[in-house]
């Protein structure tokens, strides 16, 4: 079961959901999933089987406590048998005003949490002891709100650039966008990606994809949203790993087939 929760109003804009992945058996052929770039840092605390970063380049077990930086690309996992995890999905804004680190430094890679913030590790023990999600809930939004207590950074500008990202992502122009800030587009994405880790174009690419897979009405007019139909499936391929033909056959993994085709859509639960 693939649960999501809305975290506390004070955390808005910084947190765009919670998330518990509840497995206690999974079968072998459900055991493969997808990261997919959706614009977020997430946190992943694992509680079950040891999981794995798996593909032809790269290979590691991901840690039980783990930061998985903005990604550009999709990248594969494989599960072990029992599957138990609760994700803090961030925003980028999230993550600077949260944490005090700018998105560069995460960019492509999955870290331990010692190297964000230790106390996150704390966190991870404490709910490892409740066993009731609402505590666990709790817990989590507690943690986030005492970090934003902490913070005095001033994240105006880039929030400001968030924001016209989020709003222009159909048809972004960074030319126009520099303009609009009245800077060099040079100097418009060395700052964006010091604190975003990303362009605004490659950003805004996810943007636009993660919108039209999220949006069950956009997602069914998403080839009239894009060039034409090669550079729909190059992007497809790209951010979720399959083309879109692909996506509507409901896939194996659980994230691709929980944002195509939603809970019922999930592989039983085989218990042993």
């Amino acid at each position: 079961m693939i649960r999501t929760f809305e975290p506390d109003n004070v955390l808005y804009k910084l947190v765009d959901y919670i998330w518990i992945v509840d497995f206690n058996f999974l079968a072998d052929g459900n055991r493969g999933d997808i990261i997919m770039p959706l614009g977020h840092i997430n946190i992943i605390f694992n509680y079950g089987s040891a999981y794995r970063l798996v593909g032809e380049k790269e290979e590691m077990v991901i840690p039980d406590v783990a930061v998985i930086g903005q990604m550009k690309e999709a990248k594969h996992v494989q599960y072990g048998q029992h599957l138990y995890q609760i994700g803090i999905s961030l925003t980028p804004l999230g993550f600077i005003k949260l944490f005090h680190e700018p998105g560069l430094e995460l960019t492509e890679r999955i870290v331990q949490v010692i190297d964000v913030d230790p106390d996150l590790n704390e966190l991870y023990l404490m709910m490892m002891i409740s066993k009731d999600v609402e505590q666990r809930m709790r817990a989590i939004n507690q943690f986030l709100m005492h970090k934003l207590a902490l913070n005095e950074k001033d994240t105006g500008r880039i929030e400001e650039m968030l924001t016209y990202v989020e709003r222009e992502y159909e048809s972004l122009n960074i030319v126009s966008m520099a303009k609009f800030f009245g800077v060099s587009v040079s100097s418009l994405e060395r700052f964006f990606k010091k604190y975003i880790g990303l362009t605004p174009k490659i950003y805004g690419n996810i943007v636009k994809f993660r919108k039209h897979v999220e949006d069950e009405g956009l997602r069914r007019d998403m080839q009239y949203h894009y060039y034409d139909q090669s550079h729909l499936i190059k992007t497809s391929k790209k951010f979720a790993g399959k083309t879109i033909k692909e996506l509507e056959e409901l896939p194996d993994e659980l994230t691709l087939g929980y944002l195509w085709h939603g809970q019922q859509q999930q592989p039983s639960e085989h218990r042993c």
